[in-house]
């Protein structure tokens, strides 16, 4: 494995600058044959090719360049589809920006469409210089095979350079496509987001962007190859007459129909195959994303089968794609053999000798013809087809609705003002305001309100503002009712409320992410917003907390300060400069929350949204972000609180009461203590309750970072940042074994055996059947030459012609014929079956080795870096290696065919075709050596792009609220290029040994047609031989370019083989299953936990977190329940991936109620009702109490109330036990630890606690 690649930010949002790559601009010469890449093939063969190798394009590939000149050309059709009255079409919008850039292509095919056609007319002119009654001279036959190399030399730079040209076109294409896809992501609602999902992106990203590769290469076909057939007709009947013309069309008529009918099944199957394709992504996603959940639940085999079931719904449609696909392929091999027998039967039948003077002419023209009607032009339309299917998916993601803009007054004084615009600086970014249904813009926003006097001194003002996350028209379904509010500036509002009461939604509604449906809403100056839920992203510490801002010193740490993060700092291997993993996994949740916050109040902002940061924190902490962060820091602030911490409501300025989505109440502290209402009387309750937990903080961070002696210090003179590593990815050739691997993965050797002796078998009898032609014509020409002076052939059936009749030649080549075409069929139904099984078993495989991986795994690998391997590596295994298999298979055999042919019909050919061979191995062995590392790095390039997806999508709010989208965006950018240069110098690769092999072949053939003309053979060699040695050497130079091509193809996707195998070697944990025994039934009767002598730690190179743990939990301590129909509408309610469409407190109570309702004897409960308000704890805890009393609970509390009347209680420091015995024994040790957390609580909360305590050791003491 090769580790030593790594960056500083290798995945999510890109933190840290990318690296400064510089392109070197090649000179004419070396663009014309392509010496550019050479370097790096030649460091490929040296060592693994790393980023700093690879080949910097122009910057007309840049993917931020791109990205603009493609929306703009969008936005344009989406306004012009507005004015029309229609839907917009992306296929318009890319046929306006790209088709002048794809029009020189058309001049690179028609020279080679014109050049191939012209060639078989010097080739029958060439062979008339070896028949018996040639009176050609020498000379003017060497001059016709220097026409004809000159012909293939202009052939083979146009060819490689227009694949070249297509295949950077299509690269564009998709750069822009794919930074389309992002920018739309970083405009699109939270509804959509929530309905679309990360997997359906990714698979846009992986796999439909792709169909544009084949699409582009073929497309000038569509109206070059009809022009070419005409003229290649002309030449067909100036030949040999309409003869020919019968078995053409007549194989035609029949092929034609049948494939119109599976091209247009293409697009069906297409769109079939990438629904189910989008489905398995999806629920990949999120088993990657709530693997801890699944774990926890020991839903590892459930979710096996749900998976298992998912892939094989997905590989009904790819069965059907792949047969196909392969059908199209199958054409190729019987086609022209089908219309060569027709043609021969047509000749003989109306009197004409088969000789070679005449087939072998006519056998290039059909060639031709059947290659474009069989292969170029079915490829063509299936390749379009599917490539608008995928434009249509794109599209349809593209017209998803966008968040709403509303009106943003500037604030009166005018000093710093700004509004909501696209500026990088300050506010918060709208994005870009189309004029159309497609955007919100017109049908979702508040009218703006018009200045009022006392603006400036309420920056927040809305006026019966009513809003919905479902449909604003829908007036029963509002999220928010009726809300009318204004907050007065630079003071503290405070918004409280019960579970799902709408205050999550009142910050989306001032971040304009919440859909207005009717009301004012007007909001003076700039916003800076802290979720519920952190958002973080790998990278540093400081760069979570910077997010794109000027590292100002003083200002960051005084930030620093005022969030209570410069103690963990400390302890940090790394100190501010230790990465976090994806989603924080490397920090507790109270440093999360207090790294997010720290983001927050960063950056200068007029208004701070602070939804419920306080949660996540122990009682000592919270009150020093109250004090010192809120109330201190931002006391000069405008600052909208959403907390459940209702006993810091007294020093707020003003308070809002939110329930069922309408403001109960609103006032200051002490207006609401007067009203009499229920809130009144639960402030006065707990108006100096500490919301604290029972634990503190973890000092370190500990999951995923390895603890080392470099910490960063103040005083350092130079800072030491954490790195992340980089992918692992294999080096050096691929290994025999992964092939081998993948055919074991096929679970049946007799089908591997089947479909490969099929497939020798069927090329056996197409050999035969040229072979069998060639032999005919050589016995028609003996029979001609032996002829008496001044007799004419017997041109009947029954005529003897050498050693059988006319008649009987037909019989044996139309008998092979036949053979081939039935062999064809079985040889696609044993493929399409080999491959998909393997594919089906690989893919079930490694999920089963992911699902049971250990937690570290997920914890260092980053979501994205794991989704790759089931979207675009198993992609390019469902889809692109068969087909690159079956093309490398196929042209290997036809090859070897070749070799057989030619050294049958003259065997002294064999001598410069060995030389030809042993050079053709030597340089295909060296270029695959470095075309594999650079494929391999294009892979590992490619999991960034992905990961991005997935961190955009969960702090999307976060992101827009700090104006960070261009930001964002840059990080996108920066990551496609640098997958763009990889892949970039993998096509140079193979575009250049492509075309040095050309070349080499091209030297072969010229040797061979030397050999011929100036050897003097006389009548050694009949002319049916030398057309047929000469035309196989033609076919031979061909067939050699394209085996390298699809040997470096299918090696190519073969690495997504080996980075899928690679899955199977994960760690996993211990069997889930111990024996084959099976537990008694009511197993376990009691719940008992016990610990002795207990050490346990993430990883084996860590030090223990936990310590020494030696205690014992009785059966039956506690137990716990929770009612919820208050607070989720309905059971069948849908829930969006990660929940996103319910809030914090919301999701808390279903993971209870799931917990819960498995009636397990043992309930470990992990701050599971720390996003909820008081009330829905106090009944959590009370139902738990009373239907749960035989069970045993474990809770890990924020609020000290709850757990005061528990049987025991556990104080963790530093991973020891400190302390474990009954609350009211701790407490009654002043110096406990336990009675200093109690005693944090203010006097007045700590003498009730004791209370509690007391009450409940006093109970149990009675009744034991």
């Amino acid at each position: 494995m090769d580790k030593s690649n790594k960056n500083t930010v290798q995945n999510g949002t890109g933190a840290g600058e990318p690296k400064e790559r510089v392109r070197k601009k090649p000179n004419i010469l070396s663009r014309i044959f392509v010496w550019w890449i050479f370097p790096v093939l030649i460091t490929g063969n040296k060592r693994d090719v790393e980023e700093d190798d690879l080949i910097v394009p122009s910057k007309k590939f840049n993917s931020e360049r791109q990205g603009e000149y493609f929306e703009r050309y969008w936005f344009e059709e989406v306004s012009a589809a507005e004015r029309e009255n229609r839907e917009p079409s992306l296929w318009k919008a890319l046929r306006r920006a790209y088709w002048v850039q794809y029009m020189p292509g058309a001049i690179f095919v028609l020279i080679i469409s014109a050049l191939r056609t012209v060639q078989p007319l010097l080739f029958s002119q060439l062979l008339s210089y070896w028949s018996v009654d040639s009176d050609m001279q020498q000379l003017d036959a060497g001059l016709y095979a220097l026409a004809m190399l000159g012909i293939n030399f202009i052939t083979m730079m146009c060819t490689h350079h227009n694949n070249l040209f297509v295949m950077r076109f299509s690269m564009k294409v998709k750069i822009a496509a794919s930074s389309l896809l992002f920018r739309k992501l970083l405009r699109m609602s939270q509804v959509s987001v929530g309905d679309v999902a990360g997997g359906k992106l990714v698979n846009l990203l992986s796999n439909d962007v792709a169909r544009f590769d084949y699409a582009f290469m073929f497309l000038h076909y569509l109206w070059v190859v009809p022009l070419q057939v005409g003229v290649v007709l002309y030449f067909v009947y100036d030949a040999a007459g309409w003869a020919p013309y019968v078995g053409l069309f007549g194989v035609i008529i029949i092929i034609l129909p049948l494939q119109a009918g599976l091209t247009k099944l293409t697009g069906v199957v297409r769109r079939m195959t990438a629904k189910r394709t989008d489905r398995r992504i999806k629920l990949m996603s999120e088993i990657i994303n709530g693997i801890q959940v699944i774990k926890m639940y020991a839903w590892e085999k459930p979710f096996q089968l749900v998976v298992k079931a998912a892939r094989a719904y997905e590989m009904s449609a790819l069965r059907k794609s792949i047969f196909i696909r392969s059908t199209f392929l199958g054409f190729m091999l019987f086609t022209e053999r089908s219309v060569m027998f027709l043609t021969v039967l047509t000749l003989a039948l109306t009197g004409n000798m088969i000789s070679a003077n005449l087939i072998y002419p006519i056998q290039q023209y059909f060639g031709i013809i059947t290659m474009n009607v069989t292969l170029i032009l079915p490829m063509a339309f299936a390749s379009f087809s599917e490539m608008l299917i995928s434009l249509e998916r794109i599209q349809g993601f593209l017209l998803l609705d966008e968040r709403s803009d509303i009106q943003i007054t500037p604030k009166v004084n005018g000093a710093g003002s700004k509004l909501f615009n696209n500026s990088k600086k300050g506010g918060l970014d709208t994005g870009i305001v189309l004029p159309t249904k497609y955007s919100p813009t017109e049908t979702n926003i508040a009218r703006p309100i018009q200045e009022e006097p006392n603006m400036a001194d309420y920056p927040v003002q809305l006026n019966k503002v009513s809003a919905s996350w479902a449909d604003v028209n829908d007036t029963k379904e509002m999220t928010l009712k009726n809300i009318s509010l204004r907050v007065r500036k630079n003071k503290l509002c405070a918004v409280i409320g019960p579970v799902g009461s709408g205050k999550t939604s009142l910050l989306q509604l001032l971040l304009k992410e919440l859909p207005v449906a009717s009301g004012n809403l007007s909001i003076s100056g700039t916003m800076s917003y802290a979720s519920q839920e952190p958002w973080l992203f790998p990278a540093t510490v400081r760069e979570n907390i910077l997010f794109g801002l000027d590292y100002d010193v003083a200002k960051y740490k005084e930030v620093c300060k005022v969030c209570s993060l410069l103690p963990d700092f400390k302890q940090f291997p790394y100190g501010d400069l230790s990465l976090v993993g994806e989603r924080g996994v490397s920090l507790s949740g109270g440093q999360r929350a207090r790294i997010n916050l720290a983001r927050a109040i960063y950056r200068e902002a007029d208004i701070y949204l602070l939804d419920d940061p306080l949660s996540a924190v122990d009682a000592n902490v919270g009150r020093q972000l109250f004090d010192g962060c809120i109330k201190g820091y931002l006391s000069g602030k405008t600052c909208i609180l959403v907390t459940h911490q209702i006993h810091y409501l007294k020093a707020a300025d003003f308070i809002v009461v939110l329930n069922e989505g309408s403001i109960e109440n609103m006032g200051s502290y002490d207006v609401l203590m007067k009203t009499g209402t229920e809130f009144s009387m639960l402030l006065s309750d707990q108006a100096s309750e500490g919301t604290d937990t029972d634990k503190k903080e973890r000092p370190a961070m500990m999951r995923g970072i390895s603890k080392v002696s470099v910490k960063s210090d103040d005083n350092d003179g130079e800072e030491k940042i954490q790195v992340l590593e980089a992918e692992e990815r294999q080096s050096g050739s691929l290994k025999w074994d992964v092939l081998a691997r993948y055919m074991k993965a096929v679970n049946s050797w007799c089908i591997v055996l089947m479909a490969f002796l099929v497939l020798v078998i069927t090329q056996g009898a197409a050999t035969t059947g040229d072979y069998w032609l060639s032999f005919w014509t050589n016995q028609v020409d003996a029979y001609i030459k032996d002829l008496p002076e001044g007799e004419n052939p017997d041109p009947a059936l029954n005529a003897q012609v050498g050693l059988l009749t006319t008649g009987q030649y037909l019989i044996v080549l139309g008998s092979l014929i036949l053979a081939i075409i039935v062999l064809t069929q079985l040889r696609i139904i044993s493929f399409v079956v080999m491959t998909m099984r393997a594919s089906e078993n690989l893919h079930n495989t490694i999920y089963e080795k992911l699902i049971v991986a250990i937690m570290r795994f997920f914890d260092t690998n980053p979501s994205g870096r794991v989704l790759n391997r089931f979207s675009k590596d198993m992609g390019a295994m469902d889809e692109l290696l068969p087909r690159s298999m079956l093309e490398t298979v196929q042209m290997y055999l036809s090859l070897a065919s070749v070799l057989v042919l030619n050294a049958t019909a003259l065997p002294w050919t064999l001598i410069p075709t060995s030389v030809l061979m042993f050079v053709f191995v030597f340089l295909l062995k060296w270029y695959i050596n470095a075309a594999q590392a650079v494929k391999r790095l294009e892979g590992t390039t490619k999991s960034p792009v992905f990961g991005m997806i997935n961190s955009t999508i969960s702090g999307l709010s976060t992101i827009r609220s700090s104006n960070s989208q261009d930001r964002l965006l840059t990080s996108f950018d920066d990551a496609q290029n640098l997958h763009t240069s990889a892949f970039y110098t993998f096509l140079g690769g193979s575009t250049a040994f492509g075309l040095y092999l050309d070349a080499l072949c091209l030297i072969y053939l010229g040797i061979v047609m030397s050999i011929f003309i100036l050897g003097d053979f006389g009548e050694l060699i009949p002319v049916g031989s030398v057309g047929l040695a000469v035309s196989q050497s033609m076919v031979l130079t061909m067939m050699l370019q394209m085996a390298a091509k699809f040997t470096a193809d299918f090696l190519g996707q073969m690495t997504a083989v080996e980075r899928v195998l690679e899955y199977t070697k994960l760690p996993t944990e211990e069997n889930m299953e111990t024996g084959p025994t099976t537990p008694p039934k009511g197993w376990p009767s009691a719940g008992e936990v016990t610990f002795s002598n207990v050490y346990l730690k993430y990883s084996p190179d860590d030090p223990p977190v936990l310590k020494d743990l030696n205690f014992a939990i009785k059966s039956g301590w506690k137990v716990g329940e929770v009612e919820l129909k208050e607070s989720i509408p309905a059971l069948d309610y849908k829930v969006s991936e990660g929940g996103s469409n319910f809030s914090m407190g919301q999701r808390q109570l279903v993971c209870l109620a799931r917990a819960i309702l498995r009636s397990n004897k043992i309930l470990i409960m992990d701050e599971a009702t720390a996003n909820v308000d008081p009330q829905t704890d106090a009944l959590i805890q009370k139902t738990i109490r009373k239907q749960f009393a035989t069970c045993t609970v474990l809770t890990i509390a924020h609020r000290l109330n709850t757990i005061m009347d528990s049987d025991r209680v556990l104080v963790m420091d530093q991973g020891v036990a400190a302390e474990f015995d009954h609350p009211y024994i701790l407490l009654s040790n002043p110096n406990s630890k336990f009675s200093s957390m109690v005693k944090e609580t203010g006097d007045n909360m700590s003498k009730i606690l004791f209370e509690v305590a007391k009450t409940k050791y006093e109970s149990d003491s009675k009744t034991a």
